[in-house]
């Protein structure tokens, strides 16, 4: 008698469109203010004909599991053509955030497809799984500075043969496709509030140019970096 077995292979995708299999996510990037005590975020199911399991856990910047903050439902089945809502919450003690810029973390979404009857009659089934991952940003509400034009403070300046990018603002500044008169330096760049970035490059340029993602996920394009 031949044994069924289900091999299970997982796809990681780090993207901006934040879609996965018939599951996409309703934003590419979730902000959190410290005076709100949950967001929620959409998620929708677009295939007409299929079922799929989502599980969903918020991880640091070291990939490390958070236990201080959980999405709910955890896990869930999604039916053929639906949405659902997931809830963020922040269960730890907000005082224990920075107070003066933003704190980053990741939210992670693993998509399992459902076997349809003619899958199952397989002896070896193959499920490819996908797991999304979006940037999730605590926002202390005592930042009063304008996210959308925090781009307009950026220093950039040279070190030897590194362009060091200052960014002086409370807000992590998302940037793609650097380039110098259309010379990429490079595809992107997500700067630390309140700290700089070095960039390796092969020659001193005056002018740098890129492209700034707001919190709406919009890229805002051709800004000029200040020297």
């Amino acid at each position: 008698m031949l044994k069924k077995t289900t091999l299970l292979l997982t796809i990681f995708l780090f993207i901006e469109s934040a879609l996965a299999s018939g599951v996409s996510l309703g934003t590419t990037r979730v902000i959190y203010p410290t005076d709100s005590d949950q967001v929620k975020l959409k998620i929708y199911n677009s295939d007409k004909e299929s079922s799929y399991l989502v599980q969903s856990w918020i991880s640091d910047e070291n990939n490390n599991k958070v236990t201080d903050i959980i999405i709910t439902p955890p896990l869930f089945v999604m039916k053929p053509n639906s949405d659902n809502i997931l809830n963020v919450v922040y269960t730890g003690d907000k005082n224990n955030l920075p107070k003066d810029r933003e704190k980053m973390f990741y939210l992670n979404s693993k998509v399992i497809p459902s076997l349809n009857e003619e899958e199952q009659k397989i002896d070896n089934a193959l499920l490819i799984s996908s797991t999304t991952k979006i940037k999730l940003f605590i926002r202390p509400s005592e930042i009063k500075e304008n996210s959308f034009k925090s781009y307009e403070e950026l220093r950039c300046s040279f070190i030897k043969d590194k362009l060091k990018i200052d960014n002086p603002t409370p807000f992590y500044i998302n940037l793609v496709s650097l380039n110098n008169n259309g010379n990429e330096l490079s595809k992107g760049e997500t700067l630390p509030p309140k700290s700089f970035t070095l960039i390796n490059v092969e020659k001193k340029v005056n002018d740098v140019n890129f492209n700034f993602i707001n919190d709406y996920g919009v890229q805002i394009k051709n800004k000029s970096c200040n020297f």
